[in-house]
């Protein structure tokens, strides 16, 4: 964005923080969750988003984790999860403006805190599990089908190799060479991180084509709550080859009831909506969300 925003700096955990657009009275929320190198205000569309959902008595706010910007390349989905949860609870205390209605939108990587808060968060440890009523998937894309398209299989399988040697030998937070991770914006990745997002099965690849019913079972078929998938029909991060229609059409199969009407492939949409998109994407985007929620 290159305009001043107005909002509301949370501070809802030590040293970390949240953004609340143009704050309001209202006590439903929705929490944004960026995607990798992302941070406050760099999706372009939010804070239309913030103007729509006022409308319908809801407030957008979105997260600072420690895996913002390049935080991502030494985090894990775990972290991400209890942090989210942090927030959550912050947003239900007095402190926080007692908030009733609270969903989790993601974008890109943001989807997979999404899924992974909704299924895997072990919903037993109350310290960092709080019930919220709903998701949103924006541009959920599979990280190691991305990375196929700008490494050659050679580097790919000596990487995943390296990445699982030292994971076995307890030196996953060991960073990975500069010779794999300058693919991925030149950040520091640990081998964990780059195992999770790269390998076939990895705690990060929920979003694969080429994944079985049954891995989608596990994750979309876990949603015991309402949820929205948004996929962007130009997605510059996804391969030509790719049937998007075919993808989607397996994960409604396997979500079930929760599986909103309202998903769409956004025609003409890039990764995050912003330049290169058809003009009408971010409103046909903003609008699926709205008619989701008015839905629920």
């Amino acid at each position: 964005m290159s305009f001043p925003v107005a909002g509301l700096i949370h501070e809802y955990a030590p040293r970390l923080i949240a953004f609340e657009f143009t704050p309001t009275s209202h006590k439903n929320v929705i929490i944004f969750v960026g995607g990798l190198m992302d941070g406050l205000l760099t999706v372009p569309y939010l804070q239309n988003l913030a103007i729509e959902l006022s409308k319908i008595n809801f407030t957008l706010i979105q997260i600072q984790i420690s895996s913002s910007h390049i935080g991502w390349g030494t985090g894990s989905l775990n972290r991400d999860s209890n942090e989210i949860s942090k927030l959550i609870k912050y947003l239900k205390s007095n402190k926080g403006g007692n908030r009733t209605k609270i969903g989790l939108m993601g974008h890109s990587t943001g989807c997979q805190n999404t899924i992974h808060y909704f299924t895997r968060q072990n919903r037993d440890n109350k310290e960092f599990y709080s019930t919220i009523d709903f998701g949103i998937l924006q541009a959920p894309v599979s990280d190691r089908i991305s990375a196929s398209t700008i490494m050659n299989n050679d580097e790919i399988l000596n990487s995943i190799k390296l990445s699982k040697e030292l994971i076995n030998n307890n030196q996953g937070n060991h960073i990975m060479p500069y010779e794999f991770t300058k693919h991925f914006f030149n950040v520091p990745i640990s081998a964990y991180r780059w195992n999770s997002l790269i390998s076939i099965g990895g705690d990060d690849d929920f979003f694969s084509p080429d994944l079985s019913m049954n891995d989608y079972l596990s994750t979309f078929g876990k949603f015991d709550k309402p949820f929205l998938v948004l996929y962007s029909g130009s997605d510059e991060y996804v391969p030509d080859w790719l049937d998007k229609d075919e993808l989607m059409t397996k994960w409604e199969k396997a979500s079930g009831l929760n599986w909103s009407p309202f998903s769409t492939i956004v025609k003409g949409a890039k990764h995050n909506i912003g330049e290169g998109s058809d003009s009408d994407s971010e409103k046909i985007a903003i609008d699926a969300v709205i008619n989701f929620i008015n839905s629920i």
